[in-house]
């Protein structure tokens, strides 16, 4: 039996969970967009360029042969030992959602549940849509639907179970049907819940493997465990040290981008999280750009992008990727944040409060709604303006209890105090007309004011 600890951190992880946990508290630079910083003994070096040559994933690329069905469809309906057309019809569907056509994807998953009754696949569908959906924005938007759909997708797949044929499917699709549940449960905070849907999808999983051992799809799990789990435990005090096996899980990974039949995409999203976390960005950008080929609307792999490029000071390209989620997706708020975070680096101000103010305009979490009012009173503060600066600073703090709200009041005294300003804007000070020998001294006693004027006692010399 596993370690308390080692069950959470799997129930926290695995099914992609580890993308959700990271991209929840991106608000911040690279720096704090990792789990482990600084980056120490990386498992491999970063490339030298990204090739952008890369062929898309081959589980979303046409076949290479004259069959009906891309390749990686008869290989499952191999592995899996079902019936080619229930394979064919499951990939189809699978795929529009990671195109983001999401009505024709649920269309696809019903036309399927009526070809194949008690399949369950019309509700996984849905489950696997709505979590999607609430994925891009990281909210909960459709939580009702999507409770529904995944109760009605386990009492299916339960109920499937009871009759011989298609387990090692069911038990695959259930245990990800569980999992996704346990990453929701672990967004909301319910951790016991986590935890027990963890454990259950674990159990289905591991029942898949004893009937499908080559298929090649249930190593994303594995994949990601024994990656994060090194990554965790040395990054969290109290939790018990294990082995490196950071490449162990790499190359699990690898091996589903390569050859998985559904989950080939999701594996490589995965990695590019992984060398994000290594700190290799050139390998993160590869990675992504993969699934981008393929997956050309796909918002959260777009997200990724944009906010690699950021990382990597390519503000051309951070940018068109954030504008093309905002032409994809018009109603995603997190674009607008990252807007905000790269307009900032580049110094364009204006530009940053017309991001943060449309990013204020959309119903947020108070959490949300402080970091942004911090960003705000960034601008402010970089022009100056000490007052308002200081205003959008205690909103914040009065909204969302933000630590950092109450250093921003403390860094806002200080350099008021600095610059003898009590307010107002001084980003583009008027011309300063010149001052009679007569007047009174001004009150600053910089090094170059100092250098001047003994550069001027010597001239008069």
């Amino acid at each position: 039996m596993k370690s308390f600890s080692t069950l959470f951190v799997w129930a926290s992880l695995v099914f992609g969970g580890v993308a959700v946990a990271a991209d929840a508290d991106a608000d911040e630079d690279y720096e704090r967009a990792t789990f482990t910083v600084p980056k120490k003994k990386p498992i491999q070096a970063d490339i030298d360029e990204v090739d952008v040559g890369i062929e898309a994933n081959s589980a979303g690329s046409m076949s290479t042969s004259l069959r009906l069905y891309p390749d990686v469809v008869y290989e499952g309906a191999r592995v899996l030992k079902m019936d080619l057309k229930f394979v064919a019809a499951c990939h189809e569907a699978i795929e529009l959602v990671y195109q983001r056509r999401y009505i024709e994807a649920k269309q696809a998953f019903e036309k399927a549940q009526r070809r194949y009754p008690g399949s369950a696949l019309g509700p996984i569908g849905h489950v696997l849509v709505y979590q999607a959906l609430m994925l891009e924005n990281l909210d909960f938007a459709y939580e009702d639907q999507y409770k529904l759909a995944s109760n009605q997708a386990r009492q299916q797949l339960m109920e499937a179970l009871e009759t011989r044929g298609n387990d090692a499917w069911e038990h695959f699709i259930l245990g990800g049907v569980l999992g996704i549940d346990a990453i929701h449960s672990m967004r909301r905070g319910n951790y016991l819940t986590s935890l027990n849907r963890a454990l259950e999808a674990m159990k289905s999983i591991k029942r898949a493997k004893k009937i499908a051992p080559k298929f090649p799809d249930l190593k994303l799990g594995d994949g990601l465990y024994n990656y994060w789990r090194t990554v965790i435990s040395r990054g969290v005090k109290g939790l018990p040290a294990f082995t490196d096996k950071r490449m162990l899980g790499i190359e699990q990974l690898r091996e589903v981008e390569e050859k998985g039949i559904f989950l080939g995409p999701a594996a490589t999203f995965a990695l590019t999280y992984t060398w994000l976390e290594e700190g290799a960005l050139k390998r993160a950008t590869q990675s992504a750009l993969r699934n981008h080929r393929a997956y050309p609307e796909n918002v959260v792999n777009n997200l990724m992008l944009g906010r690699l490029y950021m990382y990597r000071r390519k503000y051309d390209d951070s940018e068109k990727y954030f504008k093309l989620v905002v032409s994809v997706a018009p109603k995603n708020r997190r674009v607008y944040y990252f807007l905000t975070r790269m307009h900032l680096r580049q110094k364009r101000l204006s530009d940053a409060e017309i991001a943060v103010d449309k990013f204020l305009s959309f119903k947020l979490k108070n959490r949300d709604r402080a970091l942004a009012l911090m960003q705000k009173s960034l601008i402010y503060y970089r022009r100056h303006d000490w007052n308002t600066a200081e205003s959008l600073a205690k909103e914040a703090w009065k909204v969302g209890q933000l630590k950092r709200a109450k250093r921003r009041l403390a860094s806002i005294n200080k350099a008021r105090a600095r610059h003898g300003n009590t307010g107002g804007v001084t980003e583009t000070p008027p011309p300063v007309s010149p001052t009679p020998k007569t007047s009174e001294p001004s009150g600053r006693n910089t090094p170059k004011a100092a250098k001047a004027a003994k550069a001027a006692k010597a001239a008069k010399k």
